[in-house]
């Protein structure tokens, strides 16, 4: 019997240190935060970390002019920070990172979201 495809859920969506994303400033001009997403397996207790960057093009800019070069890495590219939006978009795209098992599952996530264990070795 074919096993069903894991669903990852966001468990919590905060900034790097636990602040809350209403509390993150600037939300327009220039910026960069690194947000933090918990998520786990849906039904399941736990979650794992996976980090990210919401940063303004007006902050690329302003990279560029000290840096020749920047990796887009994960980043997610806007004019204004705003948490209900950004937490519409990952909870989009846990819809999207399903798997047979959590490995696939952070491996997709991963391709946006670097998850806490990727370079973890047992």
């Amino acid at each position: 019997m074919k096993r069903a495809n894991l669903q990852p859920e966001l468990r919590s969506l905060t900034g790097q240190v636990d602040e809350d994303l209403s509390d993150l400033t600037p939300v327009s001009g220039s910026f960069c935060h690194t947000l933090r997403a918990e998520i786990c397996v849906r039904g399941e207790k736990g979650a794992d970390a996976f980090e990210f960057d919401v940063c303004s093009p007006e902050w690329l800019e302003n990279e560029l002019d000290s840096f020749p070069i920047l990796s887009g890495g994960p980043r997610l590219i806007t004019k204004r920070f705003d948490p209900v939006v950004v937490e519409e978009y990952v909870r989009k795209r846990l819809l999207h990172a399903t798997g047979p098992d959590w490995q696939t599952v952070a491996t997709k996530l991963g391709q946006w979201s670097p998850w806490e264990f990727d370079s973890y070795e047992a």
